[in-house]
């Protein structure tokens, strides 16, 4: 055999492809980039570059199924309120950072959780008055809700009434109290709410890669509004990223995709598909329901646009007819429903993804067979306690992993960043730990073992990432060198190197 431009050999190296079930010791050849052989036959030359594994364990890299690529390196700018527990502590954070506020002289902040506010309820406008005139804008950790202050108030146009599949939530008196849900908070601050300059997303868009690159994500699956991957993707902020399938989530009919034929797609970066909502979050207690949320009995969630107006599958058409994936935001077992009697409509089982189906509705999990499920089990560890209150007796199916994978739903791990923070392995642990947050059992006969949670966050597929997923001849030569053994202890492995193209480009070696 002779050497060619850029071969390289891995070898002494124990090498899980994402098929098998277990490592098995093998050497990889790579060059230009990609993988060219599995245990070469033929002999390679001496010149050829050699990396001694020491017998560690090489896998593929991670795939994040589902992340918010710019928004999440923007929320890096934002105030922090992810640790915030209390109205006090709110509080007091808004009036510390509303000294020196950020974009345009207002103040954002993203991150708070009103499940963790003890009996403090949900925030409104007056949490936020020690900011005083400066405007402040507040999400909610999922991006369903947000609280502004009087300053932000005075720069909306409030409806005398709720827009479509939103709400505006008002006082006894009928003033807003400052709390916006779904629509009402998209529709009424993001077109007025100012944002970084586009060097600042730049760069935090750069820091984000090289974040998601050092813990072993060398492809994401990225939700992105059409301004965004032309201002911020296509131009890319410099040093390796990991490679990039772009999801759209402008979703105005009729669709304008002209565009898309314009971004060539490359090894790196991609437009694969197209998402809508269809509803909102437990969270919020907006997510669709068949049956009324147990503590809040008049209330079933939203049905939000598509979905409501009831160009679902209208909408789903223009978008493989466009030779593109659709993705359905469904999280309320009814969401989920609809979005698989659309994916019927469309043909054929796995013509569209579902994001999140985070309740399934016992009838349905002899549906799920060849459907692509994109799941984030952070959001099972983090919602478990809140789901008792919210579900009641069908928290039990509250992401049931196993019974999903058991009726042959092909999961795809995700984190859903920067709703949860990017980390993988923080994904296999919630996956194969059946715990809460506050590590209790919750309803352990769902979780996963290690090997099949490693399959689903190494795994895509060739309709939205654009090549096969694993370590196979052919296939770019991204792979990750452990510290420990990812496939039987997930909670002590962690990842020494990250490869792509077959170059070191985190950790050492």
């Amino acid at each position: 055999m002779s050497g060619s431009q850029g071969e390289q050999i891995i070898f002494n190296a124990l090498v899980w492809t994402g098929r098998e079930s277990c490592p098995e010791r093998r050497t990889l050849l790579l060059g230009d980039g990609r993988l060219i052989a599995i245990n070469p036959s033929d002999g390679v030359p001496e010149r050829v570059k050699r990396i001694d594994c020491g017998g560690r364990i090489v896998t593929p890299g991670f795939i994040d199924a589902h992340v918010h690529l710019t928004l999440g390196s923007e929320t890096m700018l934002h105030v922090d309120l992810s640790d915030v527990r209390s109205r006090e502590a709110f509080e007091e954070v808004i009036a510390v950072a509303s000294r020196n506020p950020q974009c345009g002289g207002w103040l954002i902040a993203s991150g708070w959780d009103d499940t963790r506010f003890e009996s403090d309820g949900m925030p409104s406008g007056r949490w936020l008055t020690g900011a005083g005139d400066v405007p402040v804008v507040c999400w909610r950790c999922d991006w369903h809700a947000a609280v502004v202050n009087d300053a932000a108030l005075s720069r909306l146009t409030i409806p005398e009434s709720d827009p479509p599949g939103g709400r505006i939530v008002r006082d006894e008196t009928g003033d807003p109290t400052g709390l916006l849900v779904e629509s009402a908070a998209w529709h009424l601050l993001n077109p007025i709410v100012p944002r970084p300059s586009e060097q600042e997303r730049l760069l935090a868009v750069a820091d984000a890669g090289a974040a998601l690159l050092r813990a072993g994500v060398t492809s994401v699956r990225s939700m992105e509004y059409r301004r965004d991957v032309e201002e911020i993707l296509m131009v890319g902020g410099g040093g390796p990223a990991p490679r990039t399938s772009i999801v759209l989530l402008d979703r105005d009919l009729p669709l304008d995709l002209t565009w898309v034929d314009s971004v060539a797609p490359s090894s790196r970066l991609r437009i694969t598909g197209c998402k809508a909502f269809f509803d909102g979050t437990l969270g919020s207690r907006t997510a669709r329901l068949r049956d009324p949320y147990a503590d809040d009995p008049e209330n079933s969630g939203l049905w939000v646009e598509h979905a409501m107006d009831g160009t679902d599958l209208a909408w789903a058409r223009q978008v493989v007819d466009a030779g593109l994936v659709p993705a359905v935001h469904a999280i309320g077992d009814a969401a989920l429903s609809r979005a698989l009697d659309v994916d019927d409509a469309l043909g054929r089982p796995g013509s569209l993804v579902v994001e999140h189906a985070e309740v399934v509705a016992r009838a349905d999990l002899g549906r799920l067979s060849d459907r692509w499920l994109s799941v984030q089990p952070v959001h099972r560890r983090g919602d478990a306690e809140m789901s008792r209150g919210r579900l009641g007796d069908r928290a039990s199916m509250l992401l049931p992993l196993r019974s999903m994978a058991a009726y042959g739903g092909r999961l795809r791990f995700g984190t859903d960043w920067p709703i949860v923070p990017f980390d993988p392995m923080e994904t296999i642990r919630a996956a194969v730990s059946g715990t809460d947050a506050q590590e209790r059992p919750f309803f352990t006969s769902e979780r996963l073992n290690p090997l099949d949670a490693m399959r689903a966050a190494v795994s895509g597929d060739a309709a939205t990432l654009g090549c096969e997923p694993g370590l196979a001849p052919g296939s770019p030569a991204d792979f990750l060198v452990w510290e420990g053994d990812p496939l039987r202890d997930p909670l002590t492995a962690r990842v020494q190197a990250t490869f792509m193209d077959g170059t070191l480009v985190a950790g050492a070696m």
